[in-house]
């Protein structure tokens, strides 16, 4: 299973989620409660029941929540391997020409 960009409040609600399934007590306000279980419901992990005048009132971890967190229980981000190949590459080539200019 692909890895999914979560931020670090995401991560943090997605476990206690995971840990405490409805009796989650996040310690962030009530709204970025709201815009962190929509967000995470946007990507598929979660479900999330929401009252009329704002606010959650009750969410669930779905399935494809369920095996991402099997799949990934550190939550780590996806690596961007073109960064990180660029990086190398160029790295390499400093080195070189550093290499070359000092043997002068």
């Amino acid at each position: 299973m692909e890895r999914i960009k979560l931020t670090k409040q995401e991560k943090k609600v997605f476990k206690a989620l995971d840990q405490y399934g409805d009796e989650c007590n996040p310690d962030c306000p009530e709204y970025e409660f709201e815009y962190i279980i929509c967000s995470l419901q946007q990507k598929g992990l979660v479900k999330g029941a929401f009252v009329e005048g704002g606010g959650v009132e009750a969410v669930r971890i779905t399935n494809k929540g369920k095996s991402y967190l099997r799949n990934n229980p550190e939550l780590k981000n996806p690596v961007d391997w073109a960064i990180v190949t660029s990086v190398a590459v160029a790295s390499a080539i400093f080195g070189a020409m550093a290499l070359f200019w000092l043997a002068r």
